[in-house]
C-alpha cells in the first residue's frame, strides 16, 4: 500500500507540474504566433498573417498602464528606424472604451498602427497574456522568437541587435 501511494503521489506531482505545458496558448518563444485579425483605431483591419515575410512586435497595453506609456516613446524611435526596413510594429490596446483611446492618442500620437482588442479576443484567446505592458517578437516565418513581459527598453543596444539580427533573416540568439 505505501508504494502505491508514493507512486499515486508521484504522478500526481508530475500532472501538476505538466499543467502550464498544456495551458498555454502561444506564449513560449519559438511557437507559431497564432494569426489574428483586428481593427486599427482608423479603421484598418491588420491580420497578422498578411504581415509573413515582416519582422512583427505585437506590444499588448492599455492607457491605464504607466509602464506600457513610458514604453511608447521607444517603440515610436524604433519603428521610425526600422519601418522601412521590414518591421512592423503593432500595439494592441485592451481599453475597453474607444472614447479613452482615441483621447489619449490625440495627445500622445504615435507612428505606428494601434489596434483595438476590446473585447480581449487575441490578448486572452489568443496569446493568454498574463501582464501589461506584454511583447512578442515574431519573426519573418511567424514565429515567436522573443516574448516580454514588463516594460521593456526597445532602444537597447540588445534589442536593436536583435530586431536587426532578425531583420537580415536570422532568428537564433
Amino acid at each position: 500500500m505505501r508504494v502505491v501511494g508514493r507512486r499515486n503521489l508521484l504522478l500526481v506531482l508530475l500532472i501538476i507540474l505538466s499543467i502550464p505545458l498544456f495551458l498555454t496558448n502561444a506564449t513560449a518563444a519559438d511557437e507559431k504566433a497564432p494569426d489574428f485579425s483586428l481593427p486599427s483605431i482608423e479603421g484598418s483591419l491588420y491580420r497578422l498573417s498578411d504581415l509573413h515575410g515582416k519582422v512583427v512586435i505585437l506590444n499588448f497595453w492599455a492607457t491605464w498602464c504607466t509602464p506600457c506609456l513610458e514604453e511608447m516613446p521607444a517603440l515610436d524611435i524604433l519603428n521610425k528606424r526600422y519601418k522601412d526596413k521590414g518591421l512592423v510594429i503593432l500595439g494592441i490596446s485592451i481599453d475597453r472604451k474607444r472614447e479613452t483611446l482615441e483621447e489619449f492618442l490625440s495627445k500622445n500620437p504615435v507612428s505606428y498602427p494601434i489596434l483595438l482588442d476590446q473585447k480581449g479576443e487575441v490578448f486572452v484567446n489568443k496569446f493568454t497574456v498574463t501582464g501589461l505592458p506584454a511583447t512578442y517578437v515574431v519573426d519573418k516565418d511567424g514565429y515567436i522568437v522573443e516574448q516580454y513581459t514588463g516594460k521593456k527598453d526597445f532602444t537597447s543596444q540588445e534589442f536593436t541587435d536583435l530586431i536587426e539580427r532578425l531583420l537580415k533573416g536570422g532568428n537564433e540568439g
